[in-house]
């Protein structure tokens, strides 16, 4: 029998991201948690890359808690603060006290991922997402 080139692990999750894994494992076809979970890791790894690497426009989303006062303004600080060029921002009310930011941006990658930790941080934001949209995710050079 040939030795497994597969790393065997095991970790623990809440029974409800158990019970959302299952549901996104049977919605997108894989045949078991283990392909989800390589899939993710790929995703997560070539995102990584490309966001390390040379000048890229992205997008970074961030949901604010309306109730921490004061949420608005050092969201606003740290974008008048930010190394890349902020090329937009669009505001909008997502009901129950909460609001969303689109921002968009050009720059160096390390540079955008380091804004949206910022912004990740600060006392107020529940959620942040950066997402790469320009060519430079598909392997090629996009100057800004």
């Amino acid at each position: 029998m040939k030795p497994s080139s597969l790393v065997r692990m095991s970790f623990s999750i809440e029974p409800e991201l158990f019970s959302g894994l299952e549901t996104l494992v049977r919605e997108h076809g894989y045949g078991n948690r283990s392909e989800f979970v390589r899939d993710m890791i790929r995703k997560q790894l070539a995102k990584r890359q490309c966001a390390y690497s040379g000048r890229v426009i992205g997008t970074i989303s961030v949901l604010c808690d309306l109730s921490r006062s004061g949420v608005e303004a050092r969201l606003n600080a740290v974008l008048d603060a930010a190394v890349p060029e902020v090329l937009g921002a669009t505001r909008f009310a997502a009901g129950q006290g909460c609001s969303t930011t689109m921002i968009t941006v050009a720059g160096v990658g390390s540079d955008i991922r380091a804004l949206a930790d910022a912004l990740r941080k600060l006392r107020g934001v529940v959620q942040t997402e950066f997402v790469i949209t320009s060519p430079a995710a598909c392997g090629k050079r996009y100057e800004v």
